[in-house]
């Protein structure tokens, strides 16, 4: 499996899900009780992390590799 395959079948299909993810957690953090809102921070963060990573991937996919 070349990377633009890769790239194309996992990556941006992950990158989907991620936002998806993160539109549901910002959903949640405004209907949940302050004494939660830590845990539900720390996934948010969690959240953007993965989503960092996976756009710096797919930019050294189709920026680098020809």
């Amino acid at each position: 499996m070349d990377l633009h395959q890769l790239a194309r079948s996992v990556l941006i299909p992950l990158f989907v899900l991620n936002m998806a993810a993160i539109a549901t957690t910002l959903y949640m953090k405004k209907n949940i009780r302050p004494e939660f809102s830590a845990n539900i921070n720390k996934v948010f963060f969690a959240e953007n992390i993965i989503g960092i990573i996976i756009v710096l991937a797919l930019a050294c996919i189709s920026f680098f590799v020809k």
